[in-house]
């Protein structure tokens, strides 16, 4: 019974790992987008989402229980890859 709970326990931190960096991620895009559009209630909701993105991600690190060393490099790279690849497209469309 002890070895279920383990898998499920791992499971359920890798999909919270993964959605809260999802939120992080896309909700620091959409800060920059709406920061540039001038929309307060826009940016604020990004904002939360961010947070909650950041409250996933403390909760996964405790459920998976990672040695930290390996679990915040996983973590930026997660994060990073989509603000990156989204971001260098934007200065291709920006330089053309």
């Amino acid at each position: 019974m002890k070895r279920d709970n383990r898998y499920w326990r791992s499971m359920a931190g890798n999909i919270e790992l993964f959605l809260g960096c999802y939120f992080i991620s896309f909700g620091f895009l959409a800060v920059l987008y709406f920061l540039r559009r001038g929309s307060r209630n826009h940016v604020l909701l990004s904002l939360v989402g961010t947070l909650a993105g950041a409250l996933l991600v403390m909760r996964a690190r405790r459920m998976l229980g990672w040695h930290r060393w390996f679990f915040w490099p996983v973590v930026i790279l997660v994060i990073m890859t989509p603000i990156a690849w989204y971001f260098t497209a934007l200065v291709q469309i920006r330089w053309k």
